[in-house]
């Protein structure tokens, strides 16, 4: 209103309409108040279940990443017991061949005392140690190839369990911050909602 309309009103028009003034004031302000109330609790709200939801997040990771582990202990264990017992099978019939050689051995030095000339004994012997030779050859190359096999794929299944938890991590981190940038936007509208 203008400051000519405002001498045309009378005392008590003016008093009244100062009344209203200060009700309608009083009013906003109230409203401005529990505004700000219904955003601080709608903000601690949107807080505590982005807490809630990354403690999740990461205790989910956690325990996957726990489970992962425990899973590629049980597959070492298996490949251990396995390795062992392959092992264990080379070593025997390791024991077997040497005896077996042990008894050609012994063969081969009653057939040299046996024998009339070294000439004799030199062809009867020609052929064991030929034999015994290429035994030896062929268990110590089974023994390397199958070593370097399980080795190979020990390898394998560490580096692939290892990006496999590596990878969760990632997503995991991904997810968080996602989950942050989501409800630091919501904060920021309820706020500019508010006029804060």
């Amino acid at each position: 209103m203008s400051k000519l309309d405002l001498k045309k009103l009378s005392r008590a028009q003016l008093l009244e309409m100062m009344l209203k003034f200060s009700e309608d004031a009083e009013a906003a302000a109230e409203r401005e108040k529990n505004l700000l109330e219904q955003f601080e609790k709608e903000k601690e709200q949107i807080l505590q279940e982005s807490a809630k939801e990354r403690s999740m997040l990461i205790e989910n990771f956690d325990l996957e990443r726990s489970e992962m582990r425990q899973k590629f202990s049980e597959q070492k264990a298996i490949m251990q017991e396995k390795f062992d017992k392959d092992i264990s099978g080379l070593k025997a019939r390791l024991e077997r061949e040497k005896k077996q050689m042990q008894c050609e051995v012994d063969d081969s030095l009653r057939k040299i005392e046996n024998s009339q000339s070294l000439a004799e004994a030199s062809i009867q012997l020609g052929g064991i140690m030929e034999a015994a030779q290429k035994a030896a050859d062929l268990y110590v190359s089974t023994i390397e190839n199958k070593a370097k096999e399980e080795y190979e794929d020990f390898k394998r299944e560490m580096y692939e369990t290892k990006r496999g938890l590596e990878q969760l991590e990632r997503d995991t981190i991904i997810k968080c911050q996602k989950m942050e940038d989501e409800t630091r936007l919501k904060c920021s509208k309820m706020s500019r909602a508010a006029g804060i």
